[in-house]
C-alpha cells in the first residue's frame, strides 16, 4: 500500500505542475514519504490529512491507514 501511496504522489506532483499550493502539498509528502515507516510516527490526525490530500475516498480511510500501521508493514532499517 505504501508503495501504492507513493505513485499517487508522484503522479499528483505531475497533474499540479501549474498549481503551486497542491504541488507543494504533495512535495511535503513526498518528503515525508523518504521514511517508509512514515505511518508509524505520524499523528492519526495527519496521516488521514495525507491520505485525503492524495484523494483516497473518505469510505476507505480507515481501512488504508489500518493496513499501512500493521505490524508486517514495519521495515527495519
Amino acid at each position: 500500500m505504501f508503495n501504492k501511496l507513493k505513485n499517487i504522489n508522484e503522479q499528483l506532483l505531475n497533474i499540479y505542475q501549474d498549481n503551486e499550493p497542491e504541488r507543494v502539498k504533495q512535495n511535503l509528502i513526498k518528503l515525508v514519504f523518504q521514511n517508509p515507516n512514515c505511518f508509524f510516527e505520524i499523528d492519526i490526525n495527519i496521516a488521514y490529512s495525507i491520505l485525503r490530500d492524495l484523494k483516497i475516498p473518505e469510505t476507505e480511510l480507515k481501512t488504508v491507514y489500518l493496513e499501512l500501521i500493521d505490524s508486517k508493514n514495519y521495515r527495519n532499517n
